[in-house]
């Protein structure tokens, strides 16, 4: 398995926008699902953080490829996953999404 993390930079505002993406992922989890899996995704993790009064998006994937699973996420059609980018696009400061380096991942499977 592989791993993925990062920051996304989040718009001044955007907490009823944010607030709305997560109640709709929620609400709609068996498609969420769906796509995770047809991405190859075992976990994907949200979560958010404030560093000196800005707030950021923390998200954290383990898929059997990163890169296969980003592919199959930007090319699909799927309504949850359109939604998802549209949202994410909305709320997201210009060039903030800025990616971790793997280090160190342990699961005691």
């Amino acid at each position: 398995m592989e791993t993925a993390s990062g920051l996304i930079r989040l718009k001044p505002n955007s907490q009823q926008t944010l607030e709305e993406w997560t109640q709709t992922l929620s609400d709609r989890l068996d498609e969420v699902r769906a796509t995770l899996r047809s991405e190859g995704v075992e976990i994907e993790s949200w979560f958010q953080i404030e560093i000196d009064h800005q707030h950021y998006l923390l998200w954290y994937m383990r898929a059997a490829s990163i890169k296969k699973a980003f592919e199959i996420f930007q090319q699909s059609t799927r309504a949850i996953d359109l939604y998802h980018r549209e949202q994410i696009g909305r709320i997201m400061v210009e060039n903030g999404n800025f990616v971790a380096e793997p280090l160190l991942d342990v699961s005691v499977r």
